[in-house]
């Protein structure tokens, strides 16, 4: 196995969190358990949809000030979002906390759970991990899945608490039970790590798969590599293709297209396509990610220089159709 497919660790600002690592399935090193870096990730992504196709005018975001100044709930929970995220206003977790706990203490529904889930994410508020405790367990009263899941999290990786096998596994059972994908993927990756509980890869690959169909991205990624490797489902060389496809085209992630590029590099489930190979792995250097900058180097020193430039023109023809 080329050692380009292994030891990867995604990071984020200030924090590497350093999970444990399927060592059968190269490449999922690069996958950790939810970290605060996966909340902050999330929770921003989440920020965004809520705040989707409004822009706000600097009059406008006076008003808002103005409303949630004076006690309008709604307003101090799109306030709190706000400032999370930067929209119309410049980033600043403090006042996004601020104004979430205001709508939160008001019961404006879900603000409860947004305000652990912020506090977990911002390391440089005093006590966050408590605080991030208190309201998730009060989002958890109604029935959220995302404060379980959020509470899993804590539980999991001893943030602010001893790590608890049982209670992380308890809360992640209970948005499980609710259908939450994060919930299904973090007790997945549990169960495939065997790190708070007996690994069972087959359990894992169940709950990758319930996460997939509602399309999580590391989740879909991780069951493609179950199936390009056989474990804990047969392996099926075409469904791992599949899948890594999807999280490679869909979702950009660079994981997958790093796997998809070294499956037409080394012939495996595809026919061996070195410009093929060198496009996706290119692809995926290009967001930072180590293992595809040593492979693509050593796919490019197995290629003539009109393969290269052939392999770039097609790497910048998809990036055009699909964005930057």
């Amino acid at each position: 196995m080329h050692e380009g497919f292994r030891g990867a660790r995604l990071t984020c600002a200030r924090l590497r969190f350093v999970g444990g690592a399927f060592c059968a399935l190269v490449i999922l090193l690069s996958i950790p358990l939810a970290s605060r870096c996966q909340v902050l990730d999330d929770l921003t992504t989440q920020g965004k949809s809520v705040l989707q196709g409004v822009d706000f005018t600097p009059e406008m975001v006076s008003a808002i000030q103005q409303k949630a100044e004076n006690g309008e709930a709604k307003a101090q929970y799109v306030l709190g979002w706000m400032y999370f995220v930067g929209h119309s206003v410049d980033k600043n977790h403090e006042e996004a906390l601020r104004w979430m706990t205001r709508a939160a203490s008001q019961n404006v529904k879900f603000a409860k759970t947004q305000t652990g889930l912020m506090f977990l994410a911002s390391p440089d508020v005093q006590n966050n991990y408590a605080l991030a405790r208190e309201w998730l367990l009060k989002g958890a009263e109604q029935n959220d899945a995302d404060a379980w899941n959020g509470l899993g999290v804590i539980y999991s990786q001893g943030l602010g608490v001893e790590v608890r096998a049982d209670e992380a596994v308890r809360f992640f059972q209970k948005a499980v039970d609710r259908g939450f994908d994060k919930a299904q993927y973090n007790l997945g990756y549990i169960y495939a790590t065997g790190k708070l509980l007996p690994r069972d890869m087959k359990e894992a690959a169940r709950l990758f798969q319930l996460a997939a169909d509602q399309d999580h991205v590391r989740a879909t990624y991780s069951l493609g590599v179950m199936y390009r490797d056989g474990e804990g489902v047969p392996q099926d060389l075409s469904k791992a293709v599949q899948l890594f496809q999807k999280a490679a085209e869909k979702y950009r992630f660079a994981p997958a297209q790093h796997n998809l590029g070294a499956m037409y590099y080394t012939g495996k489930g595809l026919p061996r396509d070195l410009i093929s190979a060198h496009m996706w792995v290119s692809l995926a250097a290009g967001t930072g990610f180590e293992p595809s900058k040593k492979l693509l180097q050593t796919i490019g020193e197995k290629m003539s220089a009109q393969e290269v430039d052939a392999a770039k023109a097609k790497a910048e023809a998809w990036t055009k159709a699909h964005g930057s």
